[in-house]
Protein backbone atom coordinates (compact mmCIF):
# COMPACT_ATOMS: atom_id res chain seq x y z
CA UNK A 1 0.00 0.00 0.00
CA UNK A 2 2.75 2.67 0.96
CA UNK A 3 4.43 1.83 -2.62
CA UNK A 4 1.07 2.65 -4.42
CA UNK A 5 0.67 5.64 -2.56
CA UNK A 6 4.56 6.67 -3.13
CA UNK A 7 4.07 6.15 -6.65
CA UNK A 8 0.74 8.40 -6.80
CA UNK A 9 2.25 11.13 -5.29
CA UNK A 10 5.18 10.91 -7.40
CA UNK A 11 3.13 11.13 -10.63
CA UNK A 12 1.08 14.21 -9.46
CA UNK A 13 4.31 16.14 -8.48
CA UNK A 14 5.51 15.08 -11.55
CA UNK A 15 2.87 16.57 -13.13
CA UNK A 16 2.90 19.80 -11.37
CA UNK A 17 6.49 20.66 -11.72
CA UNK A 18 5.71 19.74 -15.72
CA UNK A 19 3.01 22.19 -15.37
CA UNK A 20 4.40 25.27 -13.30
CA UNK A 21 7.14 25.54 -16.14
CA UNK A 22 4.77 25.77 -19.15
CA UNK A 23 4.38 28.89 -20.36
CA UNK A 24 0.53 29.03 -21.77
CA UNK A 25 -2.50 29.58 -19.62
CA UNK A 26 -5.13 26.83 -19.13
CA UNK A 27 -2.71 24.85 -17.35
CA UNK A 28 -5.04 23.07 -14.81
CA UNK A 29 -8.65 21.89 -14.62
CA UNK A 30 -10.83 21.24 -11.81
CA UNK A 31 -14.20 19.60 -12.19
CA UNK A 32 -17.10 17.29 -10.84
CA UNK A 33 -18.76 14.46 -11.93
CA UNK A 34 -21.26 12.19 -11.45
CA UNK A 35 -22.37 8.35 -12.83
CA UNK A 36 -21.49 5.18 -11.91
CA UNK A 37 -19.02 6.73 -9.40
CA UNK A 38 -19.65 10.60 -8.34
CA UNK A 39 -16.54 12.99 -7.23
CA UNK A 40 -13.81 15.29 -8.17
CA UNK A 41 -11.27 15.58 -10.73
CA UNK A 42 -7.96 17.44 -11.65
CA UNK A 43 -6.37 17.61 -15.35
CA UNK A 44 -2.73 19.13 -15.48
CA UNK A 45 -2.28 19.77 -19.04
CA UNK A 46 0.95 18.81 -20.99
CA UNK A 47 -0.25 20.46 -24.05
CA UNK A 48 -3.79 20.67 -26.41
CA UNK A 49 -4.01 17.04 -26.48
CA UNK A 50 -2.33 15.43 -23.43
CA UNK A 51 -3.30 15.45 -20.00
CA UNK A 52 -2.96 14.00 -16.30
CA UNK A 53 -6.09 13.07 -15.06
CA UNK A 54 -6.49 12.47 -11.05
CA UNK A 55 -10.01 11.75 -9.76
CA UNK A 56 -11.22 10.71 -6.30
CA UNK A 57 -14.81 9.21 -6.61
CA UNK A 58 -17.67 7.38 -4.52
CA UNK A 59 -19.30 4.52 -5.67
CA UNK A 60 -22.79 2.98 -4.90
CA UNK A 61 -24.83 6.11 -5.45
CA UNK A 62 -26.95 4.24 -8.34
CA UNK A 63 -26.73 0.60 -7.80
CA UNK A 64 -24.56 -2.15 -5.86
CA UNK A 65 -22.40 -4.48 -7.77
CA UNK A 66 -23.60 -8.70 -8.06
CA UNK A 67 -20.75 -10.24 -6.08
CA UNK A 68 -23.76 -13.21 -5.49
CA UNK A 69 -24.10 -13.87 -8.67
CA UNK A 70 -20.84 -14.25 -10.26
CA UNK A 71 -18.87 -15.53 -7.47
CA UNK A 72 -21.18 -18.83 -6.11
CA UNK A 73 -17.89 -19.86 -3.95
CA UNK A 74 -17.84 -16.85 -1.79
CA UNK A 75 -20.52 -16.71 1.49
CA UNK A 76 -22.25 -13.65 2.17
CA UNK A 77 -20.01 -11.00 0.15
CA UNK A 78 -21.15 -7.70 1.48
CA UNK A 79 -19.81 -4.12 1.87
CA UNK A 80 -20.41 -1.07 2.94
CA UNK A 81 -18.90 1.50 0.54
CA UNK A 82 -16.26 1.98 -2.43
CA UNK A 83 -13.97 4.90 -2.95
CA UNK A 84 -11.51 5.29 -5.73
CA UNK A 85 -8.56 7.53 -6.65
CA UNK A 86 -7.81 7.38 -10.60
CA UNK A 87 -5.04 8.24 -12.17
CA UNK A 88 -5.91 8.36 -16.37
CA UNK A 89 -3.65 9.60 -19.30
CA UNK A 90 -6.13 11.47 -21.37
CA UNK A 91 -5.67 11.96 -25.37
CA UNK A 92 -8.16 14.67 -26.52
CA UNK A 93 -8.95 16.67 -29.76
CA UNK A 94 -11.21 19.11 -31.27
CA UNK A 95 -13.55 16.75 -34.00
CA UNK A 96 -13.02 19.52 -36.60
CA UNK A 97 -10.46 22.47 -36.25
CA UNK A 98 -13.19 25.13 -35.30
CA UNK A 99 -15.41 22.87 -33.47
CA UNK A 100 -15.91 23.16 -29.76
CA UNK A 101 -16.86 19.17 -30.02
CA UNK A 102 -14.16 17.09 -28.45
CA UNK A 103 -13.31 13.48 -28.47
CA UNK A 104 -11.05 11.87 -26.00
CA UNK A 105 -9.39 8.18 -25.08
CA UNK A 106 -8.45 7.75 -21.44
CA UNK A 107 -6.60 4.87 -19.68
CA UNK A 108 -4.65 4.59 -16.37
CA UNK A 109 -5.28 2.47 -12.81
CA UNK A 110 -7.86 2.66 -10.06
CA UNK A 111 -7.48 2.09 -6.41
CA UNK A 112 -10.58 0.98 -4.87
CA UNK A 113 -11.17 0.79 -1.73
CA UNK A 114 -14.24 -1.12 -0.05
CA UNK A 115 -14.93 -0.02 3.60
CA UNK A 116 -16.83 -3.32 5.75
CA UNK A 117 -16.04 -5.73 3.22
CA UNK A 118 -16.60 -9.54 4.64
CA UNK A 119 -16.51 -12.73 2.56
CA UNK A 120 -16.41 -16.29 3.39
CA UNK A 121 -14.21 -18.77 0.61
CA UNK A 122 -15.88 -22.01 1.30
CA UNK A 123 -12.63 -24.12 0.49
CA UNK A 124 -14.16 -27.42 2.86
CA UNK A 125 -15.53 -30.66 1.72
CA UNK A 126 -19.21 -30.39 1.06
CA UNK A 127 -20.07 -32.91 3.64
CA UNK A 128 -18.49 -31.03 6.35
CA UNK A 129 -20.95 -29.04 8.18
CA UNK A 130 -18.91 -25.28 9.67
CA UNK A 131 -20.88 -22.40 11.15
CA UNK A 132 -20.25 -19.46 8.73
CA UNK A 133 -18.93 -16.66 10.42
CA UNK A 134 -17.42 -14.09 8.42
CA UNK A 135 -15.15 -12.25 9.05
CA UNK A 136 -15.20 -8.31 8.48
CA UNK A 137 -12.18 -5.98 7.09
CA UNK A 138 -11.75 -3.30 4.46
CA UNK A 139 -10.14 -4.38 1.13
CA UNK A 140 -8.29 -2.62 -1.05
CA UNK A 141 -8.49 -3.41 -5.21
CA UNK A 142 -5.95 -2.47 -7.85
CA UNK A 143 -7.43 -2.54 -11.53
CA UNK A 144 -7.09 -0.40 -14.83
CA UNK A 145 -9.66 2.23 -15.87
CA UNK A 146 -9.90 3.29 -19.48
CA UNK A 147 -12.56 5.27 -21.08
CA UNK A 148 -13.84 7.05 -24.51
CA UNK A 149 -15.58 10.42 -24.29
CA UNK A 150 -17.11 13.86 -25.48
CA UNK A 151 -17.02 17.23 -24.39
CA UNK A 152 -18.05 20.46 -25.40
CA UNK A 153 -16.80 23.92 -24.51
CA UNK A 154 -19.06 26.29 -23.49
CA UNK A 155 -16.71 29.09 -23.38
CA UNK A 156 -13.12 29.31 -22.53
CA UNK A 157 -13.55 28.74 -18.74
CA UNK A 158 -16.39 25.93 -18.52
CA UNK A 159 -16.78 22.21 -20.77
CA UNK A 160 -19.54 19.58 -20.22
CA UNK A 161 -17.79 16.31 -20.57
CA UNK A 162 -19.26 12.71 -20.59
CA UNK A 163 -17.18 9.48 -20.78
CA UNK A 164 -18.33 5.72 -21.11
CA UNK A 165 -15.68 3.03 -20.19
CA UNK A 166 -14.83 0.00 -18.08
CA UNK A 167 -12.97 -1.49 -15.20
CA UNK A 168 -10.73 -4.21 -15.17
CA UNK A 169 -9.37 -5.37 -11.68
CA UNK A 170 -5.65 -6.68 -11.76
CA UNK A 171 -4.70 -8.01 -8.59
CA UNK A 172 -7.46 -10.06 -6.68
CA UNK A 173 -9.05 -13.43 -6.55
CA UNK A 174 -12.40 -12.50 -7.64
CA UNK A 175 -10.83 -9.80 -10.91
CA UNK A 176 -14.24 -7.89 -11.06
CA UNK A 177 -15.07 -5.66 -13.88
CA UNK A 178 -18.01 -3.19 -14.23
CA UNK A 179 -18.97 -0.45 -17.12
CA UNK A 180 -18.41 2.57 -15.47
CA UNK A 181 -20.00 5.95 -16.94
CA UNK A 182 -19.90 9.60 -15.99
CA UNK A 183 -21.16 12.83 -16.72
CA UNK A 184 -19.78 16.56 -15.55
CA UNK A 185 -18.24 19.95 -15.80
CA UNK A 186 -14.52 21.33 -16.00
CA UNK A 187 -13.49 24.48 -14.90
CA UNK A 188 -9.91 25.87 -16.57
CA UNK A 189 -7.51 27.84 -14.10
CA UNK A 190 -5.07 30.60 -15.26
Amino acid sequence: MKKIVLIYSFIVFLCLNISAQEESKNNISLGLFIGEGTGILTNFNFNKSLNLEWNIAYHELFYKYKYTTKYKHITNPQYDDIYSSSILFKYRNSITNDSKLNYSFAIGTQIRFLKGFYATPITIPPDLIVIDDPEKRNKIDLGISSFIGLDYQLNKKFSLFADAGIYLEILDEFLWKNVQFRTGILYKLN
